[in-house]
């Protein structure tokens, strides 16, 4: 068994028989190794025939059961290191799924930039225009017809102003779709973690159980 430094020791019941077990492992795993025997030798002696065998036999099926559970352990091991392997190619390409969300976003991103930097262009060339068309007010007050063409230019500026709006409207909408999106793909890939995770788990008790297993093997 593990190499500690004391070792350990307690009466386990085994077969209707009690016997001293010593060890490096604690006395509970001791016994939760002793009633695993004694609960495969119950099986086997509640099996049709089985105490009509002799001793020799009757150790052989014994063993040949606790080699039968050791194989199915070992596959179920195998199998557990396949799905994780498996669960770590996904999130490879969930990482991946993301960093091209994460390259859309930037885009999104600095198009919406440079839609916002042109409408403050457009706000700035709105004020200029409208401070010269104050001022050809001012000049040209009495006369009406110059005074319609101010208007129709100021109608002009207001619909390119509105045009702007229009698209920081859509970039933003734009925007706030990859950032759902980038959400979805950060929730799928903490998904995929926990499962993994989960698998390691199941996969370290498994690898625990067969230890103890072959540990005792060897000591027989």
């Amino acid at each position: 068994m593990a190499g500690m430094e004391k070792k350990n020791y307690t009466d386990v019941y085994i077969a209707g028989k009690v016997y001293t077990l010593g060890g490096f492992e604690e006395e509970e795993y001791l016994q939760k190794v002793a009633a695993y025997v004694n609960t495969k030798v119950s099986e086997l002696r509640g099996q049709q025939g089985f105490l009509r065998l002799s001793s020799d036999y009757q150790n052989v099926l014994l063993e040949m059961n606790l080699a039968d559970d050791v194989f199915k352990m070992r596959r179920q091991v195998a199998s557990a290191e396949k799905k994780v392997a498996s669960q770590e190619k996904e999130t490879y390409h969930v990482k991946h799924d993301l960093v091209a969300v994460q390259m859309k976003l930037d885009a999104q991103t600095e198009k919406l930039e440079e839609t916002q930097r042109e409408l403050a262009k457009s706000e700035e060339e709105r004020k200029a225009v409208k401070k010269e068309l104050t001022a050809v007010k001012k000049e040209l007050a009495g006369l009406k017809e110059k005074q319609e063409v101010t208007e129709l230019e100021l109608a002009i500026a207001k619909d390119d102003l509105e045009d702007a709006a229009k698209e920081k409207e859509e970039a933003a909408k734009s925007l706030e779709e990859v950032r759902r999106e980038r959400e979805e793909t950060r929730k799928k890939l903490e998904t995929a973690e926990q499962e993994k995770r989960a698998l390691r788990e199941e996969l370290e008790k498994v690898r625990r159980q067969m230890s103890g297993m072959e540990e005792r093997g060897k000591r027989r």
